[in-house]
């Protein structure tokens, strides 16, 4: 009996950890709208600089939890409201997404920026080990207490304050209409900027208490900043709304945890479980929530870039080729010319960004471990690297990608995006981090594609292939984006009630487009670990996934073009800006990233869009004062309309269109 309230003392004190975190995020997002995926990087950075104060600084324990938790943290969480949160709109899921999701890994960049010496840091708790008390003979430490009365109070506090004040209703009505309650008197800027400093001290309580336990506990800049994955499943379990139940889930999350260290003993790859089930209670919850009580949010209708006919597609494509080979000739360094090719192989993981994201409209976190996969697979279905194992490569990935997605048909938006991002936390915990797939960290060989009578051997033979394969990936997903299947995942994308009211077949479409991104992305794994050689498990942390996803979006989510910059911003351009750097600054790409997606995450078409927009502009100006400079008519008109909401094929294969504005 003693051994059972020891276990569950120490799952009620890991679950209060996880109801703090988890309510502070519910705050934001019932105030705001919207959902805070760099919620556990703000306790992160408040856990550091409780160290840098505390520790480094020799403050007081008490004076620096003070500046810590009630100056630092609600300063941030008002700053980035002001910001970056101010200016969105809810109900765009994927622009939210982007822009937290790049405070995210610009957190990241700046905490190994800052604290980057390879040294242990440890914050101490904040009662020694030996202050404790004894309840049923077991021994409960004062942090353990503080812990469960902290997250109690907290949950108490929250919900007298949303429901019996009249701020805390006035806070909660931000959300469901922002422009009325100004019209009636209110404050809701304020009101906003409050729950966000709300929900960042109740993040910086979370870290803080998470990275000291009773004998001190060591600081980790992703294990803090992931925590909150833990704390998504209870936050969920509430719907996003209900304190109590947010509550309740996150102590079922830390008694599960302690239970099962305690009392189950897993061998083999289930080892891994221990670290992942809260994800696994995160997943369960996102199927088990019936879908009418899920609000997802989703991808606001946005004008594409201008898709080119299969003409010039294949000029371009060719013409890129060529290119290619010219420049190789000039570029003499080996280092240059395996970072461009590993650039090109993650260019090829993006293009299935582009087909899954930009043009279906359906957001996941996940493509990086399908790539992973198929550095795996290859390097065991081909030892020899022949052309067959690339293409069986593919259709495997195609199948695990619509395996994936069977249970989350259902989802969209945030949901969506949750639960392929659980799917890549346990692909690594599970698949990659497994001594037997990786051969205790390294996976033997991984070969390069043989073609016959074609010699690849050299590195740049090895990138002018790749970029054959991405030119023939390009034009194959622009030809799918020009024909019924394009125009139905993009009806689909901006309409999905209007695409099935008129006959779309919701489930089919999502399953060919996650069967097709994952084969894409199966055999830009493959590629990538050809060119590298050997492969182990640090290779696809799941966080750098996150980074390609935003690179894709800077650049331009709908376009080809935006997948290759972003491969060549990954593997080339950042890691030789880094190398002409000092150490500190080794994650300068996180960094650049991060605000990167900041600053042009509002902007759907990103970079290229941008720059297309301005040479659009010109045009016109041109053609106003020379009207024989005008550009010809687009063969398919419905490409250049300011607003395109999608079509159907009909019994015939013919599209028909849904909406169009600007010339109706």
């Amino acid at each position: 009996m003693q051994t059972f309230f020891s276990f569950t003392v120490s799952g009620l004190a890991v679950g209060a950890i996880y109801a703090i975190a988890a309510t502070g995020l519910v705050v934001t997002f019932t105030t705001s709208g919207v959902f805070n995926f760099a919620h556990g990087a703000t306790g992160m950075l408040a856990a550091f600089t409780y160290w840098q104060l505390r520790v480094a600084w020799h403050w007081s324990a008490p004076a620096a939890l003070i500046v810590v938790i009630a100056l630092a943290a609600p300063l941030f969480g008002m700053g980035v409201e002001r910001a970056l949160i101010r200016a969105l709109d809810p109900n765009d899921f994927a622009t939210t997404l982007v822009v937290t999701v790049g405070l995210l890994v610009a957190s990241i960049g700046i905490a190994d920026t800052i604290w980057w010496r390879p040294q242990a840091r440890v914050i101490p708790a904040l009662y020694g080990p030996f202050a404790f008390v004894k309840v049923f003979g077991v021994r409960i430490s004062y942090q353990e207490l503080i812990s469960i009365g902290l997250a109690i109070l907290v949950a108490v506090v929250l919900r007298f304050l949303f429901f019996r004040t009249r701020m805390g209703v006035a806070m909660r009505g931000v959300v469901d209409d922002r422009p009325l309650m100004a019209l009636n008197g209110g404050y809701p800027t304020r009101l906003n900027a409050l729950s966000w400093a709300i929900g960042a001290s109740l993040a910086a309580v979370a870290g803080i208490i998470q990275a000291s336990g009773p004998n001190g506990g060591g600081l980790s800049v992703l294990d803090l900043t992931f925590l909150i994955v833990n704390a998504f499943a209870a936050a969920i379990l509430g719907r996003l709304k209900s304190l109590p139940l947010t509550f309740v889930g996150a102590i079922a999350i830390g008694l599960l945890n302690a239970y099962v260290e305690g009392y189950v003993t897993l061998t083999g790859w289930l080892s891994n479980l221990e670290p992942v089930l809260p994800t696994l209670f995160l997943f369960a919850i996102v199927l088990i929530v019936p879908a009418a009580r899920l609000k997802a949010g989703a991808a606001r209708a946005t004008a594409s870039l201008p898709v080119p006919s299969m003409r010039r597609s294949v000029f371009s494509g060719a013409g890129f080729v060529v290119l290619a080979i010219i420049i190789v000739q000039f570029i003499s360094s080996g280092v240059v010319i395996v970072q461009a090719s590993e650039g090109v192989a993650v260019g090829v993981v993006g293009l299935s960004v582009v087909l899954l994201t930009g043009y279906g409209g359906q957001i996941s976190l996940a493509q990086y471990a399908f790539m992973g996969f198929g550095a795996w697979l290859f390097g065991k279905l081909s030892p020899g690297g022949s052309i067959f194992g690339l293409i069986g490569v593919a259709l495997v990935s195609a199948g695990l990608g619509a395996i994936v997605i069977l249970p989350t048909l259902r989802l969209r938006g945030l949901y969506l995006a949750l639960s392929t991002l659980a799917f890549a936390e346990l692909s690594f915990f599970i698949f990659f981090d497994q001594q037997s797939i990786m051969g205790g960290g390294v996976l033997d060989r991984v070969p390069r594609v043989h073609l016959p009578g074609l010699k690849l051997g050299t590195n740049k033979s090895e990138l002018v292939f790749e970029c054959v394969v991405f030119a023939l990936l390009a034009i194959a997903v622009l030809a799918v984006r020009r024909g019924s299947l394009g125009r139905l995942l993009m009806a689909t994308r901006d309409s999905s009630a209007a695409t099935a009211t008129l006959g779309g077949n919701l489930n089919l479409t999502k399953l060919l487009l996650f069967a097709g991104s994952s084969a894409i992305a199966g055999v830009g794994g493959a590629l990538w670990g050809g060119v590298e050689g050997t492969v182990n498990d640090t290779n696809f942390e799941f966080q750098f996934g996150l980074t390609v996803v935003l690179l894709v979006y800077i650049w331009g989510i709908t376009s080809p073009t935006a997948a290759l910059l972003g491969g060549l911003s990954f593997s080339l351009v950042f890691p030789q800006v880094a190398s002409h750097l000092s150490a500190q600054y080794a994650q300068i790409g996180y960094i650049l990233t991060g605000f990167g997606a900041v600053a042009l995450g509002r902007n759907a078409n990103g970079t290229i869009g941008q720059i297309s927009g301005i040479w659009q502009d010109m045009r016109l100006q041109a053609s106003d004062r020379w009207p024989g400079l005008a550009p010809p008519p687009s063969a398919d008109p419905t490409l250049d309309r300011d607003l395109y909401l999608g079509g159907h094929s009909d019994n015939n294969g013919e599209v028909m269109d849904l909406v169009t504005a600007t010339d109706r």
